[in-house]
């Protein structure tokens, strides 16, 4: 605290010493800033007058104190609409009025974007920023916000998992951890969240907010933008501001959608005929075993899904306050039998400005509660390999099920009678306050208060009828006298479980803006102070050995065996942050910034860090020797560095914990089994990942801004990097411990360009168009497993065989590279599978190459090989718009990028016919012939490159009619095509399996193509 003080009395200090520099000979400037065509006031614009400026609020008004008396050309710039100017005269100690009209355009190069603790002119930014607004969002059926930019940001890649509320993958200028998250944090109207969107017991946690209740998504890339977050910046930050109210009088919106899915792809495997077959071929002796049937399972657990949403809003303004208040429904069905998502919201923004507009109250409230449905998680996985022989029901009606154990459960079965459910209430708010001082032009407080609460509760039951219960029932060894005992046996199982998680921040921090007339410059300095505590609370238990099946999940009528446990986690985070940002003679741009964190989740010795940062940028084009340039609107170069940390990892790793043993370890005493706890794995000098960053870039714009874009050149490098890695026999009870291994980098490329491509006159045709393009090459550069030195580390298991890995840790080598043999070719191009060396077997030296050249094949032949992250990440919008008609579409691609075909390295082998019951074969086995598995070869490692356009929408707007402000009718079609090489169902698979290893396809969930309509309504 002796610190914060320090640093709030500086301030204090320079503020005051500042004072004795206002003007004495000044007026003040006053009016509306209102949309040119509609008359309809604009919030949010900023206005500048001599130096001085200001934010007009909901009614579109504005006042700019201290103006000096003179002639002067104000300035009004808003995001979206080109820059109005206006000649305004002001005498001394009066008021001069001045209304601005602007006009919209696409582009964007004016205006205001969202920052950390503030906001700030486009024109102005010295960091890696970009904001994208409602009007640009992807369209259709979108349930959680990171959907809505996929493909729009240069650098930002999302990828959709494809379930019902199922969220997406979002990486910001690639991963900068290995076992931390890799998740940037998003901020919610200044509530941040736990780094990968907080605890749920559905698919998302961050589905909890309606996406129609979104204004705009900004994206801090590099460490100048997100160094003000400290600890948590270093996979960047996503802030995300909710609709406010507009306009005089109130407004009622209403929208809804309706949409129609299919799955669009299914692994290639076998039919029933061709089955049939292999097993005559390779193993005869089973053709007693195979069925009269041809059964797909694949299409017995796959189906249409229909889908709705609703939204009703309600908004309004006054001259001194706006509300906006939106309800919500939604319910999506999943292509996969029993996968839903319903959610219920509802969300409240108020605002209201108080004594002359010097207190400003802001309030913002947001609720839902959602409602999962899952699968069992090998439902796919049995579709796929089930025998395609076999019936779904036997002749008296029972479910087939083989009676090898070994085999494939009926995936059928497995949909229909095991019941998996969640259910999650979720909460996040704030109130803050602002009050700009009267005794100081331009300096102002604020006071945020935010909290984000959530309840849940998941319940899966497996009733005594399910195969995986009957072939492995619930035993316990009961005492019967002191020389007997005997095994009581039962099946069913209920698991529920109820994780709860409350957390608040407060923060307060001063801002102060100045125009320094002697210099010609502008000085902002904010700085303040932050406190987050969040506690999780997660008790659960499993009842097995049900004795009856009728209550279902509903409860436990008995059990042979009940765990209970009960987990509760908490953390804090103390923070001091300042920022500066400098401008000389409106080109000279700089901006620094630090922040010191202080975290309960490291050990005594490593909590406190500080996380600077500087940029620099110098607007070119405003210069004198450029004045003759009319066709260059805009030309800015920035440098910028920082530092930035990783904190998303479990807590308590730096104190030994104790957790239960499993019912296998339990001790007897007496006539009693208790369970035993043991100590978990510490390391008492574990620390926070740290990303030093540099960025260089340049922003364009030609023709009056028609086109404009930008060029970013960036290197990342992390050190401390934390990983689960293997430990000496005896040390902490446990073979492994999470810890600080070693660093990596990243460095790359982004570029973005956006144009008006066809203009008519008129209301004729227009094109607006927008390219991006990110290259990403990242490289293990150490990596230090406990008390040895550089190593090889092995990740990313598979499924086929126990403990086999087809990924290594490597310095040298991107994250997750595959590690592989080099499968020998014949002439063909097709991999050897022949016993080449006539010894009467095949074996590794028949298949795979001597790579170390040492005369024998084995494990050490195995080398790095490709990355599952892409080498280049595109993406393209156009907007197409004639009259009241509109047409777009995105389109974005993956290039360079590779995948491990799991599905055809575990099924792709003639072996599985005689070692379990008959399992259906991948079809890569007609044309590889492997008749044992090959999991370790390059063959299964496939480019996953791909185009796919996400999303076409066409749509129509009415206008001029009675009584309705706005009608707009649509229909979206997402996931229209996909160009790729890639031989499984989706090239982006491994990236979407979030149940599995980065790169590793096998068995995920279904892509669909998505067909909707919709209706927006104003009135």
């Amino acid at each position: 605290m002796a610190l914060g003080r320090q640093l709030l009395l500086a301030l204090l200090g320079c503020l005051l010493g500042a004072a004795g520099l206002s003007a004495q000979n000044t007026g003040t400037v006053t009016g509306l800033v209102y949309e040119a065509s509609t008359q309809e006031p604009l919030s949010g614009a900023t206005v500048a007058v001599a130096e001085r400026s200001g934010v007009t609020g909901a009614d579109g008004r504005f006042t700019i104190s201290g103006v000096p008396a003179g002639t002067h050309t104000l300035r009004a710039t808003r995001i979206g609409y080109g820059m109005a100017t206006q000649q305004v005269t002001v005498a001394a100690g009066q008021t001069a009025t001045a209304n601005v009209g602007m006009s919209s355009q696409a582009l964007q190069l004016e205006g205001m974007v969202v920052i950390g603790y503030g906001e700030q002119e486009v024109r102005d930014r010295t960091g890696s920023v970009e904001a994208v607004s409602a009007e640009e969002f992807n369209t259709g059926v979108v349930t959680s916000p990171e959907q809505l930019i996929a493909g729009k940001v240069a650098g930002v890649q999302v990828v959709d998992t494809g379930e019902p509320g199922g969220g997406g993958i979002l990486r910001i200028r690639g991963g900068t951890s290995v076992n931390a998250s890799n998740e940037p944090l998003f901020v919610v109207d200044g509530v941040p969240l736990a780094v990968g969107g907080g605890i749920s017991a559905g698919r998302n946690p961050l589905s909890f907010l309606n996406p129609q209740d979104i204004e705009s998504v900004t994206v801090l890339k590099d460490a100048s933008a997100t160094a003000i977050y400290g600890s948590r910046g270093a996979n960047g930050v996503i802030i995300i501001e909710t609709r406010s109210g507009r306009g005089n009088e109130p407004q009622f919106t209403y929208s809804t959608t309706l949409s129609h899915a299919q799955a669009s792809g299914e692994p290639d495997m076998l039919s029933a005929a061709e089955f049939r077959m292999a097993v005559q071929q390779h193993a005869p002796n089973v053709l007693p075993q195979l069925g009269n049937a041809n059964t797909d399972w694949r299409s017995t657990v796959i189906r249409d899904a229909g889908g709705q949403e609703h939204t009703l809003a309600a908004a309004g303004s006054r001259e001194d306050m706006n509300y906006r208040l939106s309800l919500s429904w939604l319910d999506q069905e999943g292509v996969l039998q029993g996968t839903e998502m319903e959610r219920a919201s509802a969300a409240l923004n108020y605002g209201h400005r108080l004594f002359g507009d010097r207190l400003s109250l802001r309030a913002s409230i947001k609720g839902s509660r959602t409602n999962d449905r899952f699968t069992p998680g090998g439902a796919l996985g049995a579709a796929t390999a089930f025998d395609p022989t076999q019936p779904i029901r036997t002749t008296s009606g029972a479910f087939y099920e083989s009676a090898n154990t070994l085999a494939p459960n009926n995936p059928v079965a497995e949909l229909g009678l095991l019941q998996d459910q969640g259910t999650t209430w979720r909460s996040v708010g704030s109130v803050e306050g602002e009050y700009r001082l009267p005794f100081l032009e331009g300096l102002s407080t604020t006071v945020r208060l935010g909290y984000d609460v959530t309840r849940a509760e998941r319940s899966i039951f497996s009733p005594s009828t399910l195969q995986s219960q009957i072939e492995a029932p619930t035993c316990i060894r009961r005492v019967v006298d002191v020389n007997k005992t005997e095994d009581v046996c039962a099946r069913g199982q209920l698991e529920r479980r109820n994780p709860s998680q409350t957390s608040g921040v407060i923060e307060a921090f001063g801002t102060y803006e100045r125009a320094l007339d002697a210099w010609n410059s502008e000085v902002d300095v904010t700085a303040g102070y932050s406190y987050e505590e969040a506690r999780g609370d997660f008790p659960q238990f499993i009842a097995s050995g049900l004795a009856s099946d009728v209550l279902g999940s509903s409860g436990v009528p008995a059990a042979l065996r009940v765990l209970p446990t009960v987990t509760v986690e908490e953390n804090k985070l103390a923070s001091f942050f300042g920022r500066v940002n400098y401008t000389l003679r409106d080109r000279y741009l700089l901006t620094l910034s630090v922040r010191r964190d202080g975290s309960s989740r490291f050990g005594p010795g490593n909590q406190w860090g500080t996380f600077p940062s500087a940029a620099f940028a110098w607007r070119v084009s405003d210069e004198a020797f450029l004045d003759g340039a009319e066709w260059l609107s805009d030309l800015k170069l920035r440098a910028s560095w920082g530092i930035n940390g990783n904190q998303a990892i479990g807590n308590y790793l730096a104190y030994s914990t104790y957790v239960l043993g499993n019912p296998q370890a339990q001790a007897q005493f007496g006539n009693t089994f208790v369970t035993t706890i043991r100590p978990g794995a510490a390391d008492p000098d574990i620390k926070w990942e740290e990303t030093t960053s540099y960025n260089l870039g340049l922003d364009y714009g030609f023709l009056d801004d028609r086109i404009y874009g930008a060029l970013e050149f960036y290197h990342k490098d992390t050190d401390d990097l934390i990983f689960n890695v293997p430990v000496a026999a005896g040390t902490n009870l446990t073979n492994f411990v999470t810890t600080n291994i070693g660093s990596m980098e990243n460095r790359g490329v982004e570029f973005s360009v956006n144009a008006v491509v066809l203009e008519g006159a008129g209301g004729g045709f227009r094109w607006d168009a927008g390219f991006n393009a990110a290259y990403n090459r990242n490289r293990l550069v150490r990596v230090n497993s406990v008390g040895q030195g550089n190593e090889q580390i092995a990740v990313g298991g598979i499924a086929g065989g126990v403990g086999n890995t087809i990924q290594v840790l490597q310095p040298g080598f991107p994250v997750y590279s595959f590690f592989v043999y080099q499968h020998k070719r014949d002439a063909s191009g097709n991999p050897v599978y022949a016993d080449v060396n006539n010894d009467g077997t095949i074996n590794e030296k028949d298949l795979y190459e001597d790579t170390n050249e040492d005369g024998d094949v084995n494990s050490r032949d195995r080398r790095p090989f490709g990355s599952p992250a892409p080498d280049w990440v595109l993406g393209h919008t156009s907007l197409m718009e004639y009259g009241n008609a509109d047409l777009s579409f995105t389109l974005r691609a993956h290039l360079g990028n590779q995948v491990y075909n799991n599905v055809a390295s575990n099924l792709g082998h003639y072996s599985l016919l005689r070692s379990v019951a008959p399992t259906n074969l991948h079809s890569s086995v007609l044309e590889y012939g492997f008749d044992n598995p090959q999991y370790f070869s390059d063959v299964y490692v496939e480019d996953a490159s791909f185009l796919r356009m996400d999303n076409v929408t066409l749509g129509y707007n009415f206008r001029n009619l009675r009584q309705v402000q706005n009608l707009r009718v649509y229909g979206t079609v997402q996931n229209v095509f996909t160009w790729t090489n890639y031989s499984g169902v989706d090239p982006e698979a491994a990236i979407r399996g979030l149940t599995t290893t980065l790169g590793i396809d096998n068995n995920i969930y279904p892509r669909a193509r998505t067909f909707s309509v919709g209706v927006n309504v104003g009135f």
